[in-house]
């Protein structure tokens, strides 16, 4: 009869060859990211110059408007990132560990796990260096590629998802 131990190690390594198999396919479906390409106008068509009304200086705009960041992030293409990169085959949306943690309620954990540092501050961090701040029990196995495979404005979108992601009420 095979041990529980040995069960388990199998089971784990499994797994782990599955989760590695996903993140490494060259067959998975990638998102493409839009990119600006400016127009250049026709030798021979240069625009003319344009008369700028006077504006009042109270009626100018002072301010240039901030990025993007996780707090804004779109928890929509969040949701999908979470699948196309392979999250959900390690992290349930409930209480319930796969490999890693479960997921439901992670923005109540993450505002307090590290002292001074806010749930998108942990988040982005736990995704960009995931071996920093390991959750009790759980080994240090998530790949720690996803902040060079990931844009900015991809990682702002899977945490402002993780934020969204509800606790479930039996939890706290």
């Amino acid at each position: 009869m095979i041990s529980t131990r040995r069960m388990s190690l199998t089971g784990l390594l499994i797994v782990g060859a599955i989760f590695f198999a996903a993140c490494q396919g060259e067959d998975a479906e990638v998102i493409p990211t839009p990119v600006f390409e400016p127009t250049v106008a026709p030798v021979g068509d240069a625009p003319t110059a344009m008369a700028v009304p006077d504006v009042p200086a109270e009626v100018a705009p002072t301010a240039v408007p901030e990025a993007q960041d996780a707090a804004t992030g779109d928890a929509t293409n969040g949701e999908a990132l979470f699948a196309a990169q392979g999250c959900s085959g390690c992290h349930s949306t409930g209480e319930n560990s796969v490999v890693g943690p479960g997921l439901s309620g992670v923005s109540v954990r993450a505002e307090t796990r590290v002292e001074g540092q806010s749930a998108n501050d942990y988040l982005t961090m736990s995704i960009k260096s995931p071996n920093d701040f390991l959750v009790p029990d759980f080994p240090g196995i998530m790949p720690g590629n996803f902040g060079s495979s990931m844009s900015e404005t991809e990682i702002s979108d899977l945490v402002a998802y993780l934020i969204s992601i509800p606790t479930t009420p039996s939890e706290y």
